[in-house]
């Protein structure tokens, strides 16, 4: 009789978690869908040094909702000293100059109308002609 009511408690719950839970998806629907509700990441990011202690870094954008507006990057010596620059135009390139013949750790966002963040994409570049 035991068994019985064990299973017949398990059966009960299994249907009340299965039924109660069958309209989850509507809560998430629209991030399934093709409709970004982000500002997208630039893409191929690239750079090339045309002089010692200047860079001009490259990239593509992908953005068929036109999200983004404009362009930040931060460009970090060391994990203290970063420099952050706000391109108030949607470029596909920018130069930086007065750099240290080291390497950098680069990391390049779109922004939105509301001033979101995209997803950085983050590389090292050296400004050194040649060493890219």
């Amino acid at each position: 009789m035991k068994k019985i009511l064990y299973f017949l408690a398990i059966a009960v719950i299994a249907t009340v978690v299965t039924t109660s839970c069958k309209d989850m998806d509507d809560n998430y629907k629209e991030y399934l869908e093709d409709i970004p509700t982000y500002s997208p990441p630039v893409r191929n990011l690239t750079a090339v040094s045309p002089e010692a202690g200047t860079l001009t870094l490259s990239w593509s954008i992908d953005d068929k909702s036109q999200r983004a507006k404009s362009i930040r990057i931060l460009v970090k010596k060391t994990s203290t000293d970063v420099q952050t620059f706000d391109i108030p135009d949607l470029v596909m390139e920018y130069t930086i100059s007065g750099l240290d013949l080291q390497a950098y750790d680069f990391d390049v966002y779109t922004i939105d109308s509301f001033g979101n963040l995209s997803i950085p994409i983050s590389r090292t570049f050296t400004p050194i002609p040649g060493r890219e």
